[in-house]
């Protein structure tokens, strides 16, 4: 039987892979919360109705409110976002591509 070991780069995608969308969630719900924090604007139904959907629906929540959710964020702050999930598929594709992430 022969056992075949990652190389470092295997090994280093395989550990952005797992770490990546940990700390993707935490910093969408990060600025989220802190967006909902400091808007005067917001009902008192949208101050506790946000929150819960950014902890029940991880990613979903966040990004939605981010961008569907009337954030008074700039959108250069709102690419950050998207530059974030594309970060992360690049990571999965190349992992997948050299066979480091299966």
């Amino acid at each position: 039987m022969t056992v075949n070991l990652p190389n470092n780069f295997q090994m280093l995608l395989g550990l952005y892979a797992y770490l990546l969308p940990l700390l993707l969630y935490a910093l969408f719900s990060t600025v989220a919360l802190w967006d909902i924090g400091r808007r005067d604007g917001l009902s008192a139904a949208a101050v506790w109705l946000w929150p819960l959907a950014i902890f029940a629906l991880p990613f979903v929540g966040a990004v939605a409110y981010l961008f569907v959710g009337g954030s008074s964020l700039a959108p250069r702050t709102k690419f950050l976002a998207v530059g974030g999930v594309a970060a992360y598929l690049v990571v999965l594709g190349l992992g997948a591509a050299i066979g480091g992430i299966s």
